[in-house]
């Protein structure tokens, strides 16, 4: 079997960083706060911007993209990550480190959606399916790992090295892809020598090449429901006219709106797990890293059981993990405080959190027929933006006096409100979508 380019193993890299960033600070939010001298809260909201951060960023990079090539854009996207972390890393004040994780935010979702495709151009057919998942491997590897590596490294050296160690892996990311990133010419020339199909030469700027590649959809094969919701649309799909036409369906807004509000509990009470398991369970700080080990674990359980659920009947699987993320949330609120039950809603919790991700995904896919690829971002959008509230919404219950264990029913609510939104936007918009729309459900699955 023939070895896969350098560049790709970078691209691995970059995605880990990045995928970590989304979960790192969460491990060391008492020593920022102690540090600093602010609030548990405000150390919710170094996490929050950086939901917003990707919000934004990701449609400003993808418009940057148009002009651009992708190796351009791969290590502009790299360089602005790595900036911004430097500025947290270095930063004297509160404010500076919340610019930087502005920053760093901004080069995450684009990042992500341009090295799948970058990733599929640099091999021959044949191994386009494993070159996008050994990518997107970094960003799975991220989801089990970012936390307790922030935690490990805060409390061993600081919580300042917990950057240090982002700045470390992209700066390696950024090194990789200026020394083995081909030039776009050689790229294309590549998938031509290959492929050979001339006609297909500007396969990604057609539309009807990018709806052949769409129907064969073997580079997304395979790839976990988290990083299908991080790839977004990849940049591929019907022409742009039709893309935004789909988002005027009411059901992608009802979609949309479940995604934000369903999936924002999580980050309600995962972002202040830390101080909760020191402080109510009573756990030592050692116990951290290996806690959230276990959660990542669950994320990881939980990503493949809600693909599979999702495969099945998409509305069900969203009510169903939608109600067991909240059930789990509430019952967080009494468990957390022994340590024999917290241990074991580590893991349920780390569960329910992902089986989320692919339904809400799937349904918004399916929701814009057969044009998903803006609908689908805009999904990226709304997971970023719910996370957002609810981080701002669990910091403003602990500095409220109501205490660390309130965001997990604060977070409850968050994503009953997300359950109640799926329930009525199914009966009132979904079942009168356009009879074409869910003939395409599995293709959209799989872009």
């Amino acid at each position: 079997m023939r070895k896969l380019p350098l560049a790709i193993w970078a691209m691995v890299l970059g995605a880990f960083a990045m995928g970590a960033d989304e979960f790192i600070v969460a491990g060391v939010v008492r020593e920022i706060a102690q540090a600093l001298n602010v609030s548990i809260g405000a150390v919710g909201h170094l996490e929050s911007v950086y939901a917003l951060g990707v919000a934004v960023g990701a449609p400003v990079f993808t418009a940057l993209g148009t002009r651009f090539g992708r190796r351009s854009m791969l290590l502009l996207t790299t360089g602005v990550f790595l900036l911004g972390n430097l500025i947290s890393a270095l930063g004297p004040t509160y404010a500076f480190i919340m610019s930087g994780r502005v920053v760093s935010a901004m080069a995450h979702g684009a990042f992500l959606g341009i090295a799948a495709v970058f990733a599929a151009e640099l091999v021959d057919p044949a191994r386009k399916g494993r070159a996008v998942a050994v990518v997107f491997s970094g960003l799975t590897a991220s989801t089990i790992l970012g936390a307790p590596i922030g935690a490990a490294v805060g409390q061993a050296l600081g919580w300042r090295f917990t950057f240090w160690t982002l700045v470390a892996f992209g700066g390696l990311a950024l090194l990789g892809l200026l020394a083995a990133l081909p030039q776009q010419t050689a790229v294309h020339q590549h998938v031509h020598q290959h492929e050979h199909q001339p006609e297909h030469q500007h396969e990604h700027h057609g539309p009807a090449a990018s709806h052949e590649q769409h129907v064969a959809g073997s580079e997304f094969e395979g790839l976990d429901a988290h990083a299908l919701a991080h790839l977004g649309g990849g940049g591929q799909g019907p022409s742009m006219r039709e893309q935004l036409a789909a988002l005027r369906r009411p059901a992608v807004w009802g979609a949309l709106l479940t995604t934000m509000l369903g999936y924002g509990g999580v980050f309600t009470s995962y972002v202040y797990i830390a101080p909760q398991l020191t402080e109510v369970t009573g756990f030592g700080s050692g116990w951290v890293t290996p806690l959230l080990l276990l959660f990542g674990v669950g994320l990881f359980a939980g990503n493949a059981l809600g693909g599979r659920l999702a495969d099945k009947r998409t509305m069900p699987a969203v009510i169903g993990t939608l109600a067991a993320l909240a059930i789990a949330l509430f019952v967080m609120t009494y468990t957390i405080e022994a340590q024999a039950t917290a241990v074991v809603m580590m893991l349920v919790f780390g569960t329910a959190a992902f089986a989320v991700v692919a339904p809400l995904q799937l349904r918004v896919m399916t929701a814009a027929g057969h044009a998903p690829d803006v609908a689908s971002a805009a999904n990226i959008s709304a997971f970023t933006l719910g996370s957002a509230v609810g981080i701002y919404l669990g910091g403003a219950a602990i500095d409220g006096g109501l205490g660390l264990a309130s965001v997990n029913w604060v977070g409850g609510l968050l994503t009953t409100a997300g359950l109640l939104t799926a329930l009525i936007t199914w009966a009132a918009l979904d079942r009168r979508q356009p009879a074409d729309t869910h003939h395409h459900e599995p293709v959209a699955h799989h872009h």
